[in-house]
């Protein structure tokens, strides 16, 4: 029964987000109540809930009280000049930038991938893990998945350098944005031999799923930073309350 209302959860997740792929809903367009949702599938409008729910944290669809649940505004499109790559960034800084290959395979999305990316189960995507080692020394873990479509052949003489340097000049890609979420984590054992760090080690961990100009999801990277050796600095701007 718990792997039943497992598939079906999944089931309706991809429904949802097959009708707004296909565009048979648009943003500020309404999707079915719960009650709809739950009797299409035959599950309990709990199990319809949690779904709903699910897409709302991750900002597919918004709810209002007293309304119902619509399909989230896209972000308007804009170019991200400061939207740097570790390797840019790291050249930027006058630093040498090699990466450990610790494994890649092209394989269907699993669910979480296909989630992020907004596609469904049976698409094949590129699964990547690197270490990325400034002037010789570990800073991070990158564990990525890339929408094979977009991506092509992959080898590791483009993993050794800048996968967005081969994806925008040799593939063509025009990649425009990026939401990212940053958390802190504690090093595993996994992570503890991978950045040469204690277990519970202090991590920095940032998710981030990228977008092209057509509004496309291509990548889903989570990856993890040693947080002796980078940080974070933003400008914040207060604004005058009335």
């Amino acid at each position: 029964m718990l792997m039943e209302n497992r598939n079906k959860h999944q089931e309706i997740k991809e429904y949802i987000i097959g009708r707004i792929n296909r565009k048979e809903i648009v943003p500020s367009d309404p999707i079915e109540s719960e009650n709809e949702l739950a009797s299409k599938f035959s599950v309990s409008r709990m199990t319809a809930r949690k779904v709903v729910d699910e897409l709302v944290v991750l900002g597919v669809l918004t709810r209002y009280h007293g309304k119902g649940t619509f399909v989230s505004e896209r972000p308007k499109f804009k170019d991200l000049q400061s939207f740097l790559c570790f390797t840019e960034e790291a050249m930027r800084r006058g630093l040498t930038v090699t990466n450990r290959i610790i494994d890649y395979k092209r394989d269907n999305a699993n669910a979480n991938v296909a989630f992020r990316l907004n596609i469904t189960t049976n698409k094949q995507v590129w699964y990547i893990r690197r270490v990325r080692n400034v002037d010789g020394e570990p800073y991070a873990f990158e564990d990525s998945a890339y929408l094979a479509s977009y991506f092509g052949d992959c080898n590791e003489e483009i993993l050794r350098g800048s996968v967005y340097y081969h994806l925008e000049r040799k593939v063509g890609l025009v990649i425009t944005y990026a939401n990212q979420t940053i958390e802190a984590v504690v090093a595993d054992e996994q992570l503890s031999t991978l950045l040469e760090v204690p277990v519970g080690f202090p991590l920095l961990k940032i998710t981030m799923v990228s977008y092209l100009k057509n509004g496309a999801a291509f990548e889903f990277t989570s990856t993890y930073y040693r947080s002796d050796r980078f940080s974070i600095t933003q400008s914040a701007y207060r604004t005058t309350m009335s």
